[in-house]
C-alpha cells in the first residue's frame, strides 16, 4: 500500500509518559530515583525484544511493530494492512500492554493513535500519519489513549483480520472521543485469576498513593483522579474482586 516512495499507509502511535519529567529531575540528584529511571528504561527497551520475540512465526515480519524511544516518547507503527493481518489493531494492543506494563510501575500513559501516510525507517519517522497522532496525544488531556476520526473510520469498517478476540472489547466510545481499553485485562498475559487481582492490586496502590500524595485541585491530581475512575470501571467490566475508589465513580456516557 505504498503511497509516494518511502511513504506508506501505516497505523502509528504517539505515547507520552506521564510524571517521568519529575522523574528525570529527581533521578539527576538521587540514586535511588535513578534506578527508578534506569529500571523504566530497561523495560521499554526490553518490551520492544518481547513483542516482536514472542509472536508467532506466522506473523510477517512486515507486521513487527517499529519503535522509536525518544526521552518520555514512545513511537510505534506498523503497515494498515499486509496480508489477512490489520495494523491498527495490531497499535492498539501494543498500547494497552505498554500501558498495563508501565502502571505496575507506577506511570499513566497518555497518547494518541491515527492512519496515514509514514515513513518509518530505523531511526526517524515522518508523514501526516505521525503528525495526527502527535495532535490526537495533545488533546488526549486525560491519561487515556484517543484514535482520531480516520482511526476510528477504519476500526469501524475493517473486520480486524487475523485477531481472535472480539475487537468491541479493546476500545470504546466516552464523552468526545473513542479510546483505548488501557485496563482491559484480555492482553496482558495474565491467565490465573489470583494473579489477575494482585496485579489491579497492585494498581490500586499506586493510584491512591498518589491520590494521598499529590496536591489537591493540582493537574498530576487530576490525572490520578480520572484514572481512579477508570480503574473502577475496568473492576466492573471484568468483575474483579478488588476494592474499587468509591469516590471517584466512572461516568456512564
Amino acid at each position: 500500500m505504498v503511497t509516494t516512495g518511502v511513504f506508506e499507509k501505516r497505523a502509528v502511535a504517539f505515547l507520552d509518559i506521564l510524571g517521568f519529567t519529575a522523574l528525570t529531575k529527581e533521578a539527576e540528584m538521587n540514586n535511588g530515583r535513578f534506578n527508578d529511571l534506569f529500571g523504566l528504561r530497561t523495560i521499554l527497551d526490553s518490551h520492544v525484544k518481547f513483542d516482536n520475540d514472542t509472536l508467532a512465526h506466522s506473523v510477517p515480519d512486515e507486521m513487527k511493530p517499529r519503535y522509536i524511544f525518544i526521552s518520555d516518547s514512545i513511537i510505534m507503527s506498523v503497515p494498515l494492512q499486509h496480508d489477512i493481518y490489520d495494523g491498527l489493531i495490531v497499535i492498539v494492543i501494543k498500547a494497552i500492554q505498554l500501558a498495563h506494563k508501565l502502571l505496575e510501575m507506577g506511570y499513566l500513559l497518555r497518547g494518541g493513535i491515527a492512519v496515514g501516510s509514514v515513513w518509518h525507517d530505523n531511526s526517524n519517522i515522518f508523514g501526516t500519519g505521525y503528525i495526527d497522532a502527535v495532535n490526537a496525544e495533545k488533546t488526549a488531556i486525560h491519561p487515556r489513549i484517543i484514535l482520531t476520526d480516520k482511526a476510528v473510520q477504519h476500526w469501524n469498517n475493517s473486520t480486524h483480520f487475523g485477531i481472535s478476540l472480539s475487537s468491541t472489547a479493546l476500545c470504546f466510545n466516552y464523552g468526545d472521543a473513542m479510546i483505548l481499553d488501557t485496563l482491559c485485562q484480555e492482553y496482558v498475559l495474565i491467565y490465573m485469576r489470583a494473579v489477575l487481582e494482585d496485579t489491579f492490586k497492585k494498581y490500586r496502590s499506586h493510584i491512591l498513593n498518589n491520590l494521598q500524595t499529590k496536591a489537591p485541585g493540582s493537574s498530576e491530581r487530576g490525572k490520578w483522579e480520572w484514572m481512579a475512575a477508570f480503574f473502577n470501571r475496568a473492576l466492573s467490566q471484568y468483575d474483579i474482586n478488588v476494592q474499587p475508589f468509591d469516590e471517584f465513580p466512572f461516568p456512564k456516557h
